[in-house]
This record gives structure tokens, sequence and C-alpha cells, in this order.
């Protein structure tokens, strides 16, 4: 460990003794309180060749953990041995500017999406239809990590919220991205920041598009002949342009285990679905999910199933275990395809498999796999959804390690901003 006494004294000088403290030897985390602090503990790190890693309020990520002991030997400036600083974004914690005319806000990373909902609710105001598990990440968390769970059926993924960034580069430099319209030119930098994991900068705070709370909230259950059917009926809604704020399908097994053990005829679905906005827009919403129901020949179910699917998903109420086992993307043309590859291989292999299917957006859905068997047959699972065409839910396109590899290179020769990640 290099220069660690020095680098703490740096630490100190920029934030305040009270705002720093020592996990273990080497190890520090501070909590700036200004965009400008947070430059100069980024600047004072880098001159000791510190690792920067960007963390809420809590400690150190156990993302760093499992990555720095990992097999495969080093990649420059991912020493195990070297003096690491983790920056808490706690005290970023204020809301810069609401705009309501043009519904945009400019908050600082540390928020989480809760206390921005608390802070706009009053307001008739809201960040979206996002699950509450989901915003009780940090502003810079939601950004910055792109987990699949990030995303609403009505207002698309959070990044796709997001109009501006401000952000701290390894060298201290700070940018910000400008707020312009869409139809300005130029590359928009924000996006690279996007799901970067801190690796490119760390993002201090964001400008957010939010929205006008919905009028009316509308729920639905539909019972259809098959999860093809029910595919088939989410798909076609979508394309007539229905904006649904949350769709599930659940096939029989799942059913029965969700819903106090419901009996579906032998391989019929369940479809629960929400609209919301102005009155007449969330009821035209929901007549269009129903009309391609009843084109797939399905038919409405009890609303009690979908103000119970509802409840669970936003307000809190307990879903019934386990979790799922395997959680798998697929493309619109292959969501029903991945479904009966990996239920017939289980079958075949004498386990028991049930699923249910949602985050639907024009890029497809996402299928999850509850699989009771030997733990070997989940893996096999796995294999066999690749093979018919999905990809493991947060898989990242490791074809473009190169260009994320040349860009880093570039603003971070010495590998400060959070090593070991995207790597």
């Amino acid at each position: 460990m290099t220069t660690t006494p020095s680098l703490a004294r740096d630490l100190v000088t920029a934030v305040g003794s009270e705002h720093v403290e020592e996990l273990d030897a080497g190890n520090w985390r501070v909590s700036p309180g200004s965009t400008a602090e947070v430059a100069e503990v980024i600047r004072r790190a880098g001159a000791h060749k510190a690792a920067v890693h960007p963390v809420g309020a809590g400690g150190r990520p156990r993302r760093w953990q499992a990555q720095s002991g990992r097999p495969g030997g080093k990649r420059a400036g991912e020493e195990l041995d070297r003096a690491r600083v983790f920056i808490s974004t706690r005290r970023l914690d204020q809301v810069l500017q609401l705009d309501e005319t043009s519904l945009l806000i400019h908050a600082e990373a540390g928020l989480t999406g809760l206390e921005l909902e608390r802070i706009l609710s009053p307001r008739n105001l809201s960040i979206g239809d996002y699950p509450p598990v989901v915003l009780t990440s940090s502003l810079g968390g939601l950004i910055a990590v792109r987990t699949p769970g990030k995303s609403s059926a009505r207002h698309g993924f959070f990044e796709e919220a997001v109009v501006g960034v401000s952000a701290v580069l390894a060298d201290g430099r700070t940018v910000h991205t400008r707020v312009a319209p869409r139809r300005a030119t130029g590359p928009d930098l924000a996006r690279a920041l996007c799901g970067s994991e801190g690796t490119i900068g760390f993002i201090t705070s964001a400008v957010l598009r939010i929205h006008v709370k919905p009028e009316a909230r509308l729920l639905a259950a539909y019972i259809l002949p098959s999860i093809d059917a029910a595919v088939s009926a989410v798909l076609l809604s979508l394309r007539e342009e229905a904006a649904p704020s949350g769709l599930r399908i659940y096939d029989a097994a799942e059913a029965a285990e969700h819903f106090d053990g419901l009996v579906l005829p032998t391989g019929h679905a369940l479809l629960c679905a929400g609209t919301a906005g102005p009155t007449d827009l969330a009821a035209c919403d929901r007549d269009l999910i129903t009309s391609a129901v009843n084109a797939e020949g399905g038919r409405t179910g009890d609303l009690a199933l979908a103000e119970l699917w509802w409840r669970r998903l936003h307000a809190g109420e307990p879903t019934p275990g386990p979790s799922p086992s395997l959680q798998v993307m697929a493309t619109p043309s292959k969501v029903g395809a991945v479904y009966h590859a990996v239920t017939a291989h289980v079958a075949a292999h004498g386990g028991i498999a049930r699923a249910h299917i949602s985050r639907f957006d024009a890029d497809g859905a996402v299928v999850f796999f509850t699989i009771i068997g030997p733990e070997e047959l989940t893996t096999s699972a796995e294999a066999v959804a690749a093979g018919a065409g999905a990809w493991l839910l947060g898989g990242r396109a490791v074809k473009l390690d190169a260009y994320l590899d040349a860009l880093r290179a570039e603003i971070d020769p010495d590998h400060i901003m959070n090593p070991g990640t995207l790597a």
C-alpha cells in the first residue's frame, strides 16, 4: 500500500475530518457535500493512484469485493493492495431545481427515487410507474448501474428519463451535459455515463423528465388459452400503441402458486394489466388490451387477481417465494419459444418449472422461471434458454468491450475510476 497516511491527510483537507472514515487499512469512505468536493477528492485520490469507487449511503460495495478476488490475473490499475477511496453520495441530497412547466427536475445523485417521489407527490407530480423496490436506490445508482429492473411498461427504462448529467472525470474535471431539446445536434454524452457504473465518471447530479400523476388507474385480469396466446395479445396491444403501466403473464402453475391455488385449465395463462393517465386515455389503453385478448381467444377474469398483483408490485404486499431461479430476456419473436424450450427441458429431466413473463417493451420481455429440481438442472436450463434465443438477464454486449477499454484508456489511463467493473 502506497502513501496511505498522506492520502488520508489529503482526503481530510478536501472534505473535513468528520466526513472521512477509515474502513480498514488503506480503504477510506469519504462523503463530499458538493460537486466541487467530489472533484477535489478524485483529484487527490488520483495523485496517489488510489482507486475511486462510488457508493450510496452504505459502505464498501459487495461487487468490488467479489470482482477484486476473481481468478484470471489483474488488469492495469487493478492491484488488490492499492489504496481505495469509496465516495459516498450521502450528502449529495438536494433538489437543485424543479421546473413544473417543462416537467424537469434537477437533483443531486444521493437522493433516492422514493425521496424524489415524496417531494414530487404533493405537487401532483411523479417520477413514473417504476417498482418501489427500484426507487429505493440513489439517483446516481439508478443512472450509473444498468440493472434490468429499472423499467416501466409505461415510461420505458429509467435512463430514458435522463435529460442531462453532471459528473466528475478521473482527472477531476467536471462535465455537465447540456440540457437541450432532442432536435439539437451533436453526440449525447449523457448516454455514455448512463450504465457506465462509475468507470467513465462519478455522477453528481442529473436532470430528469417527470410526469403529472395519473388521474385514473385501471386494472384488469384476463384468462387466455395458452402462454403463446397471452404473449401475442400483449404484443398486439403494444403494436396498437397501448401504453400500460404494468403487464404480467403467469402460466397455470405460477398462477396457482401466486393466487391461493387458482386453478386454470391445463395450458392456460393469466394476464394482469394496469393502465393509467387521464381517465379516457387509461380506459382506451385498457380497451386495446381487452380487444387484443379477445382476438386471441381469451376472456376477462376476476378483477381481484389484478388488484392483488398490483398491491404486490407497488404497495409492498409480500409475493410468495421462492425467488425465480432463472431470469432471461428475449426478443418478441423468441419469448414463447424460450418458455417452451425451458419448461420442456426441465420436465424431461424430472423437474418442475413454472414461470411468469413481464417487463414488456418493444425489445421483448423477461421470463422468470422457478425451477424445482437439482441445481444443475437450472444450469442446463440456462443453456437451453440461450439456445432458444434468450440472454441471461443483465447480460451485456462483451463485443463492445474493446471500445469501452479504448475510451477508458483515453480519459482514465491510471484506471482510477471503479477498476474491476465492466472488466
